[in-house]
């Protein structure tokens, strides 16, 4: 009998078990023998010794060159997954904790930052106004609130009003919109 010839797949029989599946995975167990010893002989007088043969790499080569994740001595524990999910549900409570309390700290202190902002903007137009130019100290600004799609047309109508006559190509320069007002964009 020639026992080199032909062997065997190396999981036993039957051992195959879904575990549990989720929407990108499924966790499967096995059985997969470790090795497979092959007693040594006697050629004539001369004893050839047994050979051991590691059929657990093996087996797991193969099914990562197939793309399978393989983890070795895994043992599924029931518990342990409901104390995962207990974990994960008390995570989510501290996550909606935070949630809370960063709107909360958010929604108070908003009005300040908004406030602050709308400072900066005015101090830019204060000294566009009077650095750029040329005008006096005591000069009006006004804010405006445009409807949304008509900023083209506000900006046409100021620069007909206020500015002079000039050829569009002038005013890109540095991609920056030159007219012969100041002109700060806010958009909260």
């Amino acid at each position: 009998m020639d026992r080199h010839g032909k062997k065997g797949s190396p999981v036993v029989p039957g051992s195959l078990t879904k575990v549990m599946e989720d929407s990108d995975s499924i966790l499967y167990t096995i059985t997969v023998l470790k090795g497979m010893y092959e007693a040594g002989y006697y050629e004539g007088e001369e004893f050839v010794h047994g050979t051991k043969t590691d059929l657990l790499g093996a087996f797991a080569k193969t099914l990562r060159e197939k793309r399978y994740m393989v983890r070795e001595d895994f043992t599924f524990d029931p518990s342990q997954q409901g104390k995962a999910a207990m974990a994960l549900e008390q995570l989510q409570v501290e996550v909606d904790n935070m949630r809370s309390g960063l709107t909360r700290w958010c929604k108070t202190h908003y009005g300040e930052a908004f406030v602050a902002w709308m400072h900066i903007k005015v101090i830019r137009v204060f000294v566009e106004s009077v650095l750029r130019y040329g005008l006096p100290v005591d000069f009006t600004a006004v804010l405006y609130k445009v409807v949304v799609g008509k900023e083209v047309q506000l900006v046409n109508a100021l620069d007909k009003a206020f500015g002079e006559d000039k050829d569009k190509g002038e005013d890109i320069d540095d991609e920056e919109e030159y007219h012969d007002f100041v002109l700060i964009k806010f958009d909260p």
